[in-house]
């Protein structure tokens, strides 16, 4: 285990060390007024500009012991620390949904694999998932001024200052993974359908159901492993997200820092989603050891 962590933590700072290396890439435009009817503009690029720009960096944080402050005069880490709290009251319920109900409506899904509604949801899910979560984020929008414009109460669909602002984006970003984690499961306790110990419950006269949750015990070890892929897609899909939505969030936050130059904001806001990415690799290991070690029922 502590070699699997070791692992993960270099692959973590080698993931930080290149995304500072990409942040700080001269991105300079450099406007050259040839006559008043040709105007060029170039990206100039040379290595003594990209060690002068990382220099620069190491010196700042040498100097301010920190990341300093923003250009709002506060710190950079405080404004940072706002910006993310908002965003996890979308990711980790997204997370928690996604892994959770996914799994459950999986279980649900297999159980009923044989009858209409199984079948159904099959075919639902499989609809739905090839939708692109912006889509997706834009219908629901367009679906709820057109309900507002025959007498639903109005209320703002975009911006983070309600209590129920972190919804839509919330429903955005889960239905993708929700559906993953739905499919995923069903298609994990269709393959242990074949195992001995399977065969052997049904002999001994328990039901479906009973036989299900030993089914579904066996399967928490590759149900595990899709916690990063569910994580890593939630966060990937989060900037955008935001941006459609007005939610003032890190991932929006982030897109308007990188696009201005702003590099020690936007790594400031990137750090904690490395962070939140490597917990859940590190947690996710752990449990899918701890499971690996039960015996197989």
């Amino acid at each position: 285990m502590l070699q699997s962590i070791l692992k993960s933590t270099g692959v973590f700072m080698l993931i930080v060390i290149g995304f500072i290396l990409i942040l700080f890439l001269p991105r300079e435009k450099e406007v050259t007024f040839l006559s008043a009817f040709h105007i060029e503009a170039d990206y100039p690029f040379s290595f003594e500009l990209y060690l002068e720009r990382i220099e620069d960096f190491t010196g700042h944080i040498l100097t301010e012991k920190g990341l300093g402050e923003a250009r709002t005069g506060r710190p950079v880490s405080e404004e940072a620390g706002i910006f993310v709290a908002r965003s996890l009251k979308i990711v980790l319920p997204a997370f928690i949904v996604s892994m959770l109900l996914g799994t459950l409506m999986g279980a649900v899904q297999f159980y009923r694999r044989t009858k209409f509604t199984g079948k159904l949801q099959n075919f639902l899910s499989w609809m739905f998932s090839s939708i692109p979560d912006f889509f997706l984020f834009i219908a629901i929008q367009y679906l709820f001024i057109l309900m507002m414009q025959h007498g639903l109460p109005h209320f703002k669909l975009y911006g983070h200052e309600n209590w129920y602002s972190f919804l839509l984006p919330l429903i955005s970003l889960s239905l993708f993974p929700f559906l993953h984690m739905s499919r995923f499961t069903s298609a994990a306790l269709e393959n242990e359908m074949g195992e001995e110990y399977v065969r052997t419950a049904y002999a001994k006269g328990l039901g479906d159901f009973k036989a299900l949750l030993h089914m579904l015990w066996n399967c928490w070890s590759p149900i595990m492993n899709q916690a990063q892929m569910v994580m890593l897609y939630i966060l990937s899909s989060l900037p955008i997200i935001e941006k459609l939505a007005g939610y003032n969030g890190a991932g929006k936050e982030l897109l308007f820092s990188i696009s201005s130059n702003d590099e020690i904001k936007a790594l400031s806001l990137m750090l904690p989603f490395l962070l939140i990415m490597f917990l859940t690799i590190i947690l996710s290991q752990t449990a899918k050891l701890w499971l690996v070690q039960k015996e197989r029922v």
